[in-house]
């Protein structure tokens, strides 16, 4: 596996983050615009396509291409800035010859000109809260973009972060997953709760039906909002009510909606 190290901007600029923050290159605090301000941005192909600060990178015979190569494929591109890891594209194409950007874009007055061509699925581009992790060991000098290799000291603590991450990623999915599923199966239990009891007939309007295809206008209504404590809260009867489907959306744009009386009371002055 072949690498590339690039040195970039801190990028708050990228996907309408915050561009006020202070910059951290140094062509940044002269005022200029950060020509890799779209490397995270697709194409009008559907492609993503990165300039590497100074148009490093170009050397193929270095990313074991074969000499008079015009591309080479298969290449991870890391992008630190002050040292964190900010972003990177894997499996990216990297070009011998500079070109400009196939949406020609600019940087101020200036072309981009890009070196890299990356599918979006490849391209990661980590939240700004989340640029927290520091390369170690920090390759030293103010290099532009370094090579690298499966024996880097940086490629092989990047790829055990990447791995941690993605293992998270997975841990945080699995708990939404099992919280949404833990939801439609409460919330189903909540509604043969409430329509037990209650039968199909709106507290607020009054309408009623006995046939099937009537009966599935009711909603139920969770007086306590439901997200609130919902690790923690049991469902009581007492917190339900049973609604058609206006009602239930006209009691959620009033201010209280654990009140019926209330709701009644606005569509009887409407």
């Amino acid at each position: 596996m072949k690498y590339l190290l690039a040195r970039i901007e801190s990028y708050p600029r990228y996907q309408g983050e915050n561009s006020s923050s202070p910059a951290v290159m140094g062509y940044a605090q002269d005022g200029n615009i950060p020509h890799e301000i779209y490397n995270f941005f697709e194409a009008a192909d559907s492609k993503i396509y990165g300039y590497l600060p100074k148009e490093g990178g170009r050397d193929l015979e270095r990313l074991g291409a074969v000499p008079g190569a015009k591309h080479v494929a298969g290449i991870t591109v890391i992008f630190i800035s002050d040292g964190k890891v900010c972003g990177y594209y894997l499996n990216a194409t990297i070009f011998a010859e500079r070109q400009i950007h196939p949406d020609n874009l600019k940087a101020g007055a200036s072309d981009i000109y890009v070196v890299a061509q990356v599918a979006p699925k490849n391209a990661v581009l980590v939240p700004l809260d989340s640029r927290t992790s520091a390369m170690k060991p920090r390759p030293k000098g103010t290099f532009p973009v370094l090579y690298g290799n499966d024996e880097s000291d940086w490629a092989i603590w990047f790829e055990q972060w990447r791995k941690e991450q993605e293992v998270t990623k997975a841990l945080i999915s699995e708990k939404k997953r099992k919280k949404s599923s833990e939801r439609v199966e409460r919330s189903s239990n909540a509604r043969n709760v409430a329509l037990n009891k209650f039968g199909y007939l709106c507290e607020a309007c009054g309408i009623t039906s006995n046939n099937e295809i009537g009966r599935s206008i009711f909603e139920v209504h969770h007086k306590t909002p439901y997200s609130t404590d919902f690790e923690k809260r049991d469902i009581s009867v007492d917190d339900l009510a049973v609604l058609c489907a206006n009602c239930h959306r006209r009691i959620h744009k009033l201010p209280d909606i654990s009140d019926i009386s209330i709701l009644k009371t606005f569509m009887d002055a409407s």
